[in-house]
């Protein structure tokens, strides 16, 4: 096995499902849902439009209705959502941002309408102090410096 074959050294590794922190505002959302697919439902008179409505509502809806792991290892963040796996190296971030719940790191330096696929969002999961020291060893000071919310702000807490 050769160096570049090893796996890097993972860090931590944690778990979000907002729909259990939030266990309010999920059934708010299945109700939406219900809702929407009754009326459906209704008026095209036909239940495979609501199964439907259901199916595609929930999918779009994954990251919220089902779990998320995060890792950081020595060479980057991933993100696995039910759906898709996400990952973004320390070398490419030229964005970051911090906020009260979560953490996004991207590989453009300015936000467009393309730089979604190119940003990886991680919420804290009461672990900000600690993902935050590890992200600061790892980005570029500049990144580091101009992404810090102001001091007395809301994010900064």
């Amino acid at each position: 096995m050769t160096p570049g074959d090893a796996s890097p050294l993972v860090l931590l590794t944690w778990r979000d499902h907002p729909a259990a922190r939030r266990p309010g505002a999920a059934v708010i959302a299945g109700i939406v849902i219900i809702a929407f697919a009754a009326a459906l439902g209704l008026a095209f008179d036909s239940a495979i439009w609501a199964v439907v409505s259901i199916a595609v509502l929930f999918i779009s809806l994954n990251r919220f209705f089902l779990p998320s792991a995060f890792t950081i290892d020595e060479q980057g963040l991933t993100a696995r959502f039910p759906f898709s796996t996400r990952r973004i190296e320390w070398r490419h971030v030229r964005r970051m941002e911090v906020t009260r719940y979560n953490l996004l790191l991207a590989s453009s330096a300015k936000r467009s309408l393309l730089s979604g696929s190119r940003e990886s969002r991680a919420p804290f999961g009461g672990r900000k102090k600690t993902i935050l020291e590890l992200v600061r060893a790892r980005v570029r000071d500049e990144v580091w410096n101009a992404s810090l919310p102001q001091e007395g702000t809301q994010a900064a807490n």
